[in-house]
C-alpha cells in the first residue's frame, strides 16, 4: 500500500483575514492529501486495523456504514489495491438509484447488502475474522483504529504548537492522538470538535470505549447534527477556499475550522498561539450537498 500513499502528510500554514486579525498561526496537517479516496483518518484507522490482523487468516473484508459513508469508499479502494474481495452492510433500504458514493464503491468492486435500520442497529459491529472474512466496524471505530491514528502526530514536530484541533464523529481519531501525546508526555492541549448532536457524547465515548481522560471536546459546533449544514457554514467554507485554496468538507473539517474561528472571536484561543489543525479528508461529504448551494 505504501507506494499508493502520501505519508507523512504535509503541513502548511494557512493565512486568512481572521487569523491575521486575531494574531494566530494555523498550521494545517493535510491528511486529506494521503490519497484521493483513502484519505485522512479513514486510512489512519484502517492502517491500524490491517496491521494487527494476519492477512493469511481472511479472504475478504466486510464492513458497515451509511449510504454516504467515506469509510465504505475507503475500504472499497483499499481492497481494490490489495486485490481482495469486499462487502458493505449498508444501513437502510435499497435505493431506486445508487448515490455517487455507493456507485464508486461498486466501481471498485464492493458488494453492497442493504438492511433495515432496525436490523442494522442490532448487529454487533466489532473487528475480527469470521468465516474467513475480516469484519471491520463502522467508521473503523475500535482500539486497533486508535493505534493507526496515533501515527498522525508522530510525523511532525509539536514543540512550537500550543493547541491541536481535530473533528470528531466517533472519537477514535481523537483517542489515538491522545494516546500518542500521553506516551510522549507531551502536554499540548488536544481539542476535539464534535460534529454530531449530543451534549458530552464524544467526551463520554472516549472515556467509556478507550479510557481517555484530559481531552477537551467542544460539542456546540455541530450546526444541527451529523451531516447538517446551514448557510453560515457554507458561506464560511466558500470564503475559506477563496482565501487559502484549501477545500474543506461540510461534514467534518468545515465545522472544525468554523469552530476555531468562533473560538478566536470569543477569546478562547489567545493571541500569538500556534494552532495545529488536522484535515481528516472526506471530500465526498459534498456529494448530495451541491444542489443546496448558491455560488
Amino acid at each position: 500500500m505504501k507506494e499508493h500513499l502520501n505519508i507523512p502528510s504535509p503541513v502548511s500554514e494557512i493565512s486568512t483575514n481572521w487569523t491575521r486579525e486575531h494574531g494566530v498561526k494555523i498550521f494545517l496537517k493535510r491528511d486529506d492529501l494521503i490519497h484521493p479516496i483513502i484519505s485522512g483518518n479513514k486510512w489512519r484507522k484502517l492502517s491500524g486495523i490491517l496491521a494487527n490482523q494476519d492477512s493469511s487468516n481472511y479472504e475478504s473484508i466486510t464492513t458497515f456504514g451509511g449510504a454516504y459513508s467515506n469509510h465504505l469508499l475507503a475500504v472499497a479502494a483499499v481492497c481494490s489495491i490489495l486485490k481482495i474481495k469486499c462487502k458493505a452492510i449498508v444501513r437502510g433500504e435499497p435505493p431506486k438509484e445508487l448515490n455517487p458514493v455507493l456507485k464508486m464503491c461498486k466501481m471498485y468492486g464492493m458488494n453492497l447488502e442493504f438492511i433495515s435500520r432496525y436490523k442494522y442497529s442490532n448487529i454487533k459491529r466489532k473487528v475480527g475474522v469470521f468465516e474467513r472474512s475480516l469484519f471491520i466496524p463502522e467508521g473503523g471505530a475500535c482500539i486497533d483504529g486508535t493505534v493507526g491514528c496515533s501515527e498522525i502526530l508522530k510525523e511532525d514536530n509539536l514543540s512550537n504548537i500550543d493547541q491541536i484541533f481535530v473533528p470528531c464523529g466517533t472519537g477514535t481519531t481523537l483517542a489515538g492522538m491522545a494516546n500518542y501525546l500521553d506516551s510522549k508526555s507531551i502536554k499540548t492541549l488536544l481539542n476535539g470538535i464534535q460534529v454530531l448532536k449530543g451534549e458530552g457524547y464524544i467526551a463520554n465515548e472516549i472515556i467509556d470505549q478507550y479510557g481517555i481522560l484530559g481531552v477537551n471536546v467542544y460539542d456546540q459546533f455541530h450546526l444541527g447534527g451529523y451531516a447538517k449544514t446551514n448557510g453560515k457554514l457554507i458561506a464560511f467554507i466558500q470564503d475559506f477556499m477563496k482565501q487559502t485554496g484549501v477545500v474543506l468538507d461540510p461534514i467534518y473539517n468545515g465545522k472544525m475550522m468554523f469552530a476555531i474561528k468562533k473560538l478566536l472571536e470569543k477569546g478562547r484561543i489567545e493571541r500569538g498561539q500556534n494552532i495545529l489543525a488536522i484535515h481528516t479528508g472526506g471530500m465526498t461529504g459534498w456529494f448530495g450537498k451541491f444542489n443546496n448551494i448558491t455560488v
